[in-house]
């Protein structure tokens, strides 16, 4: 770039002013040169400038173009990454060292119902305790130093119990080295626990299930063999008792003595014909029933039963009148009248029965509550298993009756208990028809 000629031309106006008329004109020729080489320079220096506000701005387009893609590119990312976190099915959170909740994923929102708002950037403890995962969180954040998998239970605050299983690791700073040796943290300084939680309560309960149906599938095997083998001389032995009742007919005690032996192989026979009845299949003849009306007229029944205490009061809340499901009237009737007889029973000095029936999401459900004495925690998990009975009078056969006609007919049946307040049934069975899907859940209260 040329020098620049603002400072002769300073000079040469001061000559012109200083300067006679005749050297003026030469003085002025001088300085017009001078301002054209300067505004040449100008010119120059201009389109210099230009060029190079050009090259830079294009420049600056280039990197704003890059800029905008990678921001979108992060963005479909971090979509993406969070529609993964959103739709996997195990809880998911990471605890940083300050103790903060910086990702809660749906389905942890899911298992311990508490909504994102609550959780999300707030302090862990604020929601949890301290060793709700099955370790202390303090001490892992401190230590950097935890279990790899445990197995936690969790109430949440409406008192639903859920199993869980935890598997945690500590997530520590990224650290790199560059080509002089020194050490720079990654661009995200993620330091904490991540924890990975999985819903284990309806797998326990279909190992519980499986383990019960093998079971009973053992029992029903040998219980069949035990039972052909003692009708067998059950039916000499009642025989035999027959006719020597009817050669005693002179000898009125000793003829008692007898009656006695034919009366207790009657009551030995129903036994075994209970125990063959449950070890054979059930045998459905489903057909459209209002179930509704199926249990008014058990009720209607049980109420005109002199048998029945005269305090027990009868209540049926009945949502939708005459739903109709494809069942067995029979079978389920049975079953039915084998729970409300059962309720009955538990209110020796009367109380309240309510049958309650409504349907959610293309089922069924029939709720069967007593305020009877209720049943010991121990006996929840064996009421449905044949010969099991807490009854002065009786083989244990009715509950396992229900559980099998709930099984044949593809519902589930669901019993809570406490000690002394009540008890509660809820049986479900879909509105398609019959399936060959159950669940059997239990609890307490």
């Amino acid at each position: 770039m040329r020098e620049s000629n603002i400072e002769p031309l300073k000079r040469m106006a001061e000559k012109i002013a200083s300067s006679q008329s005749g050297d003026r004109l030469e003085h002025l020729s001088k300085a017009f040169e001078l301002f054209s080489q300067e505004t040449e320079r100008i010119e120059n220096a201009y389109n210099s400038l230009k060029e190079e506000f050009t090259s830079i701005h294009y420049e600056l387009e280039e990197a704003t173009v890059h800029l905008k893609k990678k921001v979108a590119e992060l963005d479909v990312l971090n979509s993406y990454l969070q529609n993964i976190l959103s739709n996997i099915s195990q809880g998911l959170l990471f605890i940083d060292l300050n103790g903060d909740v910086t990702t809660y994923n749906f389905a942890a929102e899911k298992i311990f119902n508490l909504p994102e708002k609550e959780v999300l950037y707030n302090n862990f403890w604020k929601n949890f305790s301290d060793d709700v995962f099955g370790f202390s969180m303090r001490l892992a954040l401190a230590s950097k130093d935890l279990p790899s998998t445990s197995f936690t239970l969790y109430e949440d605050k409406e008192g639903q119990k859920k199993e869980l299983e935890v598997t945690a690791n500590f997530v520590a700073e990224d650290k790199k080295k560059n080509r002089n040796g020194d050490f720079y943290a990654s661009f995200r300084r993620l330091e904490g626990v991540i924890i990975l939680i999985r819903d284990i309560t309806e797998i326990r309960a279909l190992e519980i299930l499986a383990n019960r149906n093998d079971r009973l599938k053992e029992l029903g095997e040998m219980a069949a063999l035990v039972a052909h083998e003692i009708r067998n001389p059950l039916g000499g032995i009642k025989g035999f008792a027959s006719l020597l009742k009817r050669d005693l007919s002179q000898d009125i005690e000793k003829q008692k003595l007898a009656d006695y032996i034919v009366q207790g192989t009657d009551t030995l026979n129903r036994l075994v014909t209970n125990v063959l009845n449950y070890s054979r299949p059930v045998d459905l003849s489903p057909r459209q029933i209002s179930i509704t009306e199926l249990i008014a007229n058990i009720t209607q029944s049980l109420k005109a039963d002199p048998g029945v205490h005269p305090k027990i009061n009868f209540y049926l809340e009945f949502k939708e009148d005459n739903k109709t499901l494809l069942a067995d009237p029979e079978l389920l009737k049975g079953a039915l009248l084998n729970l409300l007889v059962n309720a009955i029973q538990a209110m020796p000095e009367g109380g309240d029965l309510t049958i309650a029936v409504n349907t959610k999401k293309e089922a069924v459900y029939i709720e069967i509550k007593d305020t009877g004495i209720g049943i010991d925690k121990e006996n929840i998990e064996k009421i449905f298993t044949p010969f099991f009975t807490t009854k002065k009078e009786g083989h244990g056969f009715g509950l396992a009756e229900v559980h099998k006609v709930m099984q044949a007919h593809g519902g589930t049946i669901d019993v809570i208990s406490q000690k002394g307040l009540g008890t509660t049934f809820t049986l479900m069975l879909p509105l398609k028809g019959v399936s060959h899907k159950l669940k059997i859940k239990k609890g307490n209260y």
